[in-house]
């Protein structure tokens, strides 16, 4: 799984973030293609090589020759529409804008739809938007993290007058996100960057686990006491690895903190509980599961269940009050406590399977052959499931037990 990692060490902007994924290898040419499917006119795009105190990094600049509107979400809403873009990159882009649009709304009391957007709705942070969530998709990225974000200080100058540094509607933006503010009297997380930061990264923390690809700096405008660059950090996601592990305890299992969030449901249609539950995983929670319960009345109803990482908290919890009719959701510390494994591929007399290896104290106490390629197994040799199960278990039995060797490689099976 192709990953990218953002170090937010002098915050992030929409060009900053345009301009480190060129540095890491998105083609311009791509990007200047991409913005074409786009219905706007009145743009360019010019690119630099800059040093900011000492490191060389790409600074991306949006010429606007003609736009100078202010616009509504729905008139956003609207181009992206009316563009040629791929679905997932303008359904990606308009998420971002709506909740620009949302966070906005709460902090001048109105609503997302009666917002009139003023630098975040020009022409020049719609490319930004619209660039980056392409970019990403064209470098084939999965997955995306970032580090706590600096988030600057001091004022700035905005439609509205002087504001303090982060804005408003940037802090709205940043509920359940760790953040810091260290050594900079100036804004460094403008709101644009931190949508898409916000919208797009699954965890905040330490750089995951990962093989290295490329890496790449997007630089700002400014020169500041520290690089005023925002740099990116693509790679393989090393599975067998998780972002969340922590110490390990005396018999060598992976520790580390987590939470529980718990909503109870009893009035919603249970055909939605799929596209929850896959929304939530996709969106990063280490697990997701339902119980039966029964509530007032004798009512039958669900409880659901999602274990994630302490920093998601306010994430998920916006994204369970929006996709669900509950009206609160419970939450409460716990530790997850994870035997190390390993992904290995063995050659079976049906063909390569995967297989999860688990070990306590050097051990295996768990062995259990991928689905994905049981199943493909089972298809293309018109074998029963439990068949194909069961010879890809014992064939790793005898393999692990020395007869024939093995090869670690790196899986792409979630925990």
């Amino acid at each position: 799984m192709k990953i990218a990692y953002f170090h937010c060490f002098a915050g992030a902007a929409g060009d900053m973030i345009l301009g480190a994924l060129l540095d890491a290898g998105l083609p311009w040419e791509q990007l200047q293609a991409d913005l074409s499917l786009l219905p706007c006119r009145g743009f360019t795009l010019e690119r630099e090589r800059v040093a900011k105190q000492g490191i060389c990094g790409t600074q991306l600049r949006v010429i606007v020759t003609e736009d100078e509107e202010h616009r509504r979400l729905r008139e956003i809403r609207t181009i992206l529409e009316k563009s040629a873009l791929p679905d997932r990159v303008r359904e990606k882009s308009l998420q971002i804008f709506t909740r620009l649009a949302e966070a906005e709304a709460r902090v001048h009391g109105t609503t997302a739809e009666e917002i009139i957007f003023h630098e975040v709705g020009s022409l020049d942070a719609i490319v930004d938007v619209v660039g980056a969530v392409a970019g990403l998709q064209r470098l084939g990225i999965e997955e995306v993290y970032a580090s706590p974000l600096n988030v600057g200080g001091g004022f700035s100058r905005s439609a509205h007058g002087l504001i303090p540094a982060p804005g408003p509607a940037t802090l709205e933006l940043l509920r359940g996100v760790p953040v810091y503010s260290r050594g900079v009297e100036k804004e460094l997380l403008t709101p644009t960057g931190a949508a898409i930061i916000t919208a797009c990264a699954c965890a905040f923390g330490d750089m995951p686990p990962l093989t290295l690809l490329s890496s790449g700096y997007g630089a700002g405008m400014h020169d500041l006491a520290i690089p005023n660059l925002l740099r990116v950090t693509i790679g393989e996601k090393l599975t067998g690895f998780t972002a969340e592990a922590g110490a390990e305890d005396e018999a060598g299992r992976r520790q580390a903190p987590a939470l529980m969030m718990e909503a109870n449901i009893d009035d919603m249609n249970p055909e939605f509980f799929d596209y929850l539950i896959t929304g939530l995983l996709e969106a990063g929670a280490m697990d997701v599961f339902l119980q039966t319960i029964q509530m007032k009345k004798n009512r039958p109803a669900v409880t659901l269940c999602v274990l994630m990482r302490p920093e998601d908290r306010g994430r998920f919890c916006r994204h369970i009050f929006a996709e669900t009719t509950t009206l609160g959701v419970r939450v409460y510390p716990v530790t997850k406590y994870m035997l190390p494994y390993e992904i290995i591929t063995i050659a079976t007399a049906l063909g390569p399977a995967r297989v999860k290896v688990a070990r306590q104290e050097g051990v295996i106490c768990n062995l259990a052959p991928e689905y994905d390629d049981c199943r493909r197994l089972a298809k293309e040799k018109g074998l029963p499931l439990k068949e194909v199960y069961e010879t890809v278990k014992e064939t790793a039995r005898r393999h692990l037990g020395g007869t024939i060797d093995c090869t670690v490689v790196p899986g792409d099976a979630p925990v």
